[in-house]
């Protein structure tokens, strides 16, 4: 945590954490520093986010303490607070039939009337603090992703029970939209798009008209540089056709397209999957520089390194939807010690983890005894704390705080409501079209051999009618025959506009992913595409003409 502003005076004594390390000491007078006083009338969210354009970064100091994992009452200097109670998701499976009847059943399903219930999260509480990452950990099929899924409001709301707050207010799917930002698991890129070009038109949908060209270019290079893509800034993404960046750096790359407006909460899943461990070391690295840059980052993780557990600073374990250790990396040789199956030396802490937590699913009783235990043991460590950090600023308050130290939010309209005042796009929907026709025209430029494979499909065509029916007279039989090549030329008219439906299949995902958190309209994609395919609709569609109207 950090402690900036004015002062208090606190008692000589000292403060101890779970593992016995002091937390802090007060000899004799301990300066902490604190936020000023709320003015008396607290500017309105539309109010704080007109001011991006003049935002200034300003660094952040970062002091992490441990205190407790309850969603208390104490302030704290951070200005950013998540914290979810009693996440609960389930979802029904209706039974086969025919199939094979089983004596036993996990403890998360149940059945009623042949319709099996999964429960996918049960009860799940947590906190996570601006300048920290809280990794969620879990062998696959735990609840990982579903758990990233419910905190990033990807989860209808009707099927999701319990509580989602920042800073003590309820966050609603439409502020939160605006202020975060959802890494996928895979790297969804334009292929024949440089680092640098992808970030841009990230810039170009993501951050408001009020910023300039110029202040956009700084930004990307800025983000360039945080990642550690500058090498790579001028080399292509590429596919399985064309050479380009390597794993990490693609993944790199995702994760700038998704922060480029420097959101305040960062939700991942699973970053590091699929890389060698120094790629995923500094993918973690660089996600370390982004919360210390005032966020809150949340991630799911499936098994990290000795090197990557020393940079997290909160960790949730989960085992089939429940909570078997919610605390800090510190926690686990005392955790696991009290429970009877103490860590060895030298062996890494959450490999142990995992590994008890398969021994255990395995059993007949499952985790259930690790969940119960775990739920006392939280219970003895808060009432030992006693109190929990917390922001001690309202929700419009800590944003105010974020763009003073260059959170770039999107712009907002002067209205008094805070939650009218958040804007859904960020730019209306001519600048849209005209970057997404942009950035498709520079990918397809960039691969002429799919325009190439069109025309020749055309030209060929258009040759083998042009031999079949070759100089007809004007005769009733002739008339005929003609209704007959137009059937054929409406045909070929109609499979060069279908070329255009593989090509969205290809760029589906990263639509969806882009449409997801309001980049940008989905009708600016559908008028964008409509516009810049006429122009080779008509180069084709002349040279049909050319080969078939003279023969």
């Amino acid at each position: 945590m950090s402690f900036v502003g004015g002062s208090m005076n606190l008692p000589a004594k000292s403060v101890t954490r779970d593992d016995g390390h002091p937390l802090f000491t007060n000899s004799k007078q301990t300066e902490l520093q604190k936020y000023p006083k709320k003015p008396t009338v607290s500017p309105t969210l539309a109010e704080l986010l007109m001011h991006v354009d003049d935002a200034q970064n300003s660094p952040v100091d970062h002091r992490a303490v441990e205190i407790g994992y309850g969603c208390s009452s104490l302030p704290s200097s951070n200005p950013f607070f998540l914290c979810f109670n009693n996440l609960t998701y389930s979802v029904k499976v209706r039974k086969k039939l025919g199939s094979i009847p089983f004596c036993g059943k996990n403890s998360d399903e149940t059945e009623s009337n042949g319709i099996n219930t999964k429960i996918l999260l049960n009860e799940i509480s947590g906190e996570a603090h601006e300048g920290e990452i809280m990794a969620v950990l879990g062998a696959s099929g735990s609840g990982k992703s579903t758990l990233i899924d419910a905190l990033a409001n990807r989860i209808a709301k009707d099927s999701l029970k319990g509580t989602l707050t920042l800073n003590g207010e309820v966050l609603e799917s439409k502020l939160l939209r605006v202020i975060s930002a959802y890494v996928m698991q895979d790297d969804l890129l334009f292929p024949m798009l440089t680092v640098e070009e992808t970030l841009m038109f990230s810039a170009e949908f993501r951050l408001p008209r009020s910023l300039s060209k110029s202040k956009k270019k700084a930004r990307v290079q800025a983000l360039i540089d945080q990642l550690g893509l500058r090498s790579a800034a001028k080399t292509v993404i590429g596919d399985e056709g064309h050479r380009g960046v390597s794993g990490g750096e693609r993944r790199r790359v995702s994760i700038g397209i998704d922060i480029i407006h420097d959101p305040i909460v960062l939700f991942l899943d699973e970053p590091t999957s699929g890389l060698d461990s120094t790629s995923a070391f500094m993918v973690v690295k660089v996600l370390q520089r982004i919360a210390q840059s005032g966020s809150i980052v949340i991630m799911s993780i499936h098994q990290p390194s000795y090197r990557i557990l020393s940079l997290l600073d909160r960790l949730i374990f989960l085992s089939h939807g429940n909570t078997v250790f919610a605390g800090s990396p510190g926690m686990l040789p005392s955790f696991f010690a009290e429970f009877g199956h103490p860590i060895p030396e030298n062996e890494n802490k959450t490999e142990f983890a995992l590994d008890l937590i398969r021994e255990l699913e395995e059993t007949p009783g499952g985790t259930k005894s690790l969940v119960e235990f775990n739920k006392s043991w939280q219970a003895r460590k808060n009432q030992r704390n006693g109190f929990s950090m917390r922001s001690n600023l309202s929700l419009k308050d800590a944003i105010s705080a974020s763009i003073s130290k260059g959170k770039l939010v999107s712009g907002a309209t002067n209205d008094s409501n805070p939650t009218a005042s958040v804007p859904i796009f960020a730019n209306p929907l001519w600048i849209e079209m005209m970057v997404i026709a942009k950035r498709s025209m520079t990918n397809s430029r960039r691969m002429p051999e799919l325009f190439g494979i069109r025309l020749g499909a055309v030209v060929i065509t258009g040759i083998i009618l042009a031999t079949m029916f070759w100089k007809l007279d004007n005769s009733p039989k002739g008339v005929q025959e003609r209704l007959g090549f137009f059937a054929f030329a409406m045909s070929t008219t109609f499979y060069t506009c279908a070329e255009a439906i593989p090509v969205f299949l290809q760029e589906r995902y990263i639509f969806m992913r882009e449409t997801a958190y309001n980049a940008y309209r989905r009708s600016s994609y559908v008028l964008a595409h409509s516009l810049i395919s006429i122009p080779s609709l008509v180069i084709l569609s002349m040279a049909f003409a050319a080969i078939t109207f003279w023969a």
